[in-house]
């Protein structure tokens, strides 16, 4: 049986596998291809100029040969999977004897894509400088990049700086809005009770994301009239890509028991990037959830059908909190 790949996963973000971006792949192989494949993803990267990091390969008995399962922290995370691409493509020209095999043309076009991808060095201080402060940097559509979330965010041309043009943020203006994101058994109507439940409290152009695709968190992220963001996470898309955030202020964490272990791991995620000065909201009654309390560095607020009330961090969460609380003593979620 050839090599064959038989998933692919493109990972933007915190994901099921690592706290960053990254490439995760499972490979189908008649034999042990364990090291002749890290070799070729290591030479790969090398030659191309990516950083790659955490390289973790296992191999696994199936019906008809080996599982491979393959991942990786990359820097650049659409180029880390062409590289596995190749690499499996070298690996299939060695194994059929190919002599008049190369993978030069190939290797020179994905350095050339890697060199577009790369900022120019004015860009690429910025957007430290910007993490420095804990602000994303976001790629609008339109040409122009973004640095925080919502209405607190600003945007520019990098063009400029191309031509030697000096940009300085206002770095004292520039933040990130309240981001909620709920997860788990029962979290659409959850997101829409809290979102209910914020507007209720007085907070103006809150956001709500019923169906949290990456896609759709991004696009929320990016809109400058968003005051408060809440998304019901989509957790098949957090599986396949990530999360399009690296920090949210409230990670609520419904019911995992009932799902299979990798949607478990995906809906945990926002638990796991919830802010030190937010909360981690989990549900007490449910094995996996109260699980991620020694998982987070956020503060942890235990709820379940009946509880007593708990005590938040802030305002916003205790909002959070009391929408919860009232769906799990009111509907079966």
């Amino acid at each position: 049986m050839p090599i064959a790949i038989q998933t692919l996963r493109v990972l933007e973000g915190p994901n099921i596998y690592y706290p960053q971006a990254g490439v995760a792949a499972r490979l189908s192989a008649s034999s042990d291809i364990r090291e002749a494949l890290a070799y070729s993803i290591k030479t790969w990267a090398q030659a191309v100029g990516l950083i790659i990091g955490y390289l973790r390969i296992k191999a696994s008995e199936q019906a008809d040969g080996l599982l491979i399962e393959v991942s990786y922290t990359c820097n650049h995370p659409g180029l880390g999977a062409d590289i596995l691409r190749h690499s499996v493509d070298d690996l299939l020209a060695a194994e059929r004897q190919d002599a008049d095999w190369s993978h030069d043309d190939a290797l020179f076009e994905v350095r050339r894509r890697r060199m577009r991808a790369d900022p120019g060095l004015p860009l690429l201080q910025l957007r430290a400088s910007a993490q420095g402060y804990g602000l994303p940097t976001l790629a609008v559509g339109d040409g122009t990049l973004q640095i925080g979330t919502g209405a607190a965010a600003w945007r520019f041309d990098p063009a400029g700086l191309s031509l030697g043009m000096s940009i300085e943020p206002p770095w004292g203006t520039i933040g990130l809005v309240p981001l909620v994101v709920v997860a788990g058994a029962g979290a659409a109507p959850v997101a829409v009770a809290v979102a209910d439940a914020l507007q209720a409290a007085g907070h103006a152009n809150v956001v709500l994301v019923a169906d949290g695709t990456f896609e759709a968190i991004r696009t929320a992220l990016l809109d400058q009239s968003a005051a408060i963001v809440v998304a019901a996470l989509n957790v098949q898309s957090a599986i396949e890509r990530g999360l399009p955030f690296n920090r949210c202020a409230a990670g609520v964490v419904l019911g995992l028991d009932a799902l299979d272990p990798e949607a478990a791991l995906a809906a945990g995620l926002p638990a796991l990037v919830a802010d030190e000065a937010g909360a981690a909201v989990l549900r007490a009654d449910d094995q996996r959830s109260a699980g991620l309390t020694q998982r987070t560095a956020a503060p942890v607020v235990l709820l379940q059908p009946g509880g007593a009330p708990a005590t938040p961090p802030n305002a916003l969460i205790a909002t959070v909190v009391a929408a919860v609380q009232r769906l799990l003593d009111t509907q079966s979620i």
